[in-house]
């Protein structure tokens, strides 16, 4: 065995880590559960968002750019920060609750970026692309009723939700792919190719 010990691909751990925060959000918002059980959500929040993070920066010591920003946005901004702001709320005796406009500005600025990740995916694949193209509806949804846009919410959650469950079968798909060396869970061929494949010699 070689004495140099090279850093493994953690990206479909950090999609899962994402995925178990957005449902049981969803589950939370969409009142399949009742308003109470919050609080049972925060350490999915904490522990989920902590997986990001470390996945996050994982995948930068690789070189990865497309998947680790997204994780460092998504556990800090989305995860551990509301987490903090729950138990603040809840366990601490805060005066008050975050206001719903300071949440609507995080959505919304969360879902800007995503217009870039968005466009980026279509290097990666078709799946991928259709899947982060709902996450960022979602996201605007969410945003807009956390500012006071009535009626969009619960369809947001629901794009959040399908989202969060497609992103468990290409967590499935990286991790079985890279294992076995070929495609045993298939994800779509790239929309496009990446700058350095259209330079032919």
């Amino acid at each position: 065995m070689s004495k140099d010990v090279s850093w493994g691909n953690a990206q479909a751990c950090g999609i899962l880590g994402l995925c178990t925060v957005v449902i049981p959000l969803s589950v939370l918002n969409l009142r399949w559960i009742p308003p109470e059980s919050a609080p049972l959500i925060i350490p999915w929040l904490l522990f989920g968002g902590l997986v990001q993070v470390i996945c996050g920066l994982i995948d930068f010591r690789r070189g990865g750019t497309l998947l680790a920003t997204p994780l460092l946005l998504f556990g800090f901004m989305l995860c551990i920060t509301p987490a903090f702001g729950v138990m603040v709320t809840h366990w601490l005796g805060a005066p008050a609750p975050v206001p719903p406009f300071l949440n609507g500005v995080g959505f919304l600025v969360v879902a800007a970026y995503v217009l870039a990740l968005l466009y980026a995916t279509r290097l990666v694949s078709s799946t991928v692309f259709i899947l982060v193209l709902l996450l960022d509806i979602g996201l605007w949804l969410v945003g807009l009723t956390y500012l006071g846009v009535v009626g969009v919410g619960v369809f947001g959650w629901y794009l959040l939700l399908i989202f969060a469950l497609g992103m468990v079968y290409v967590a499935c798909a990286i991790y079985l792919n890279e294992l076995f060396g070929r495609p045993v869970l298939p994800l779509g061929a790239p929309m496009f190719k990446p700058p350095s494949a259209s330079v032919s010699g």
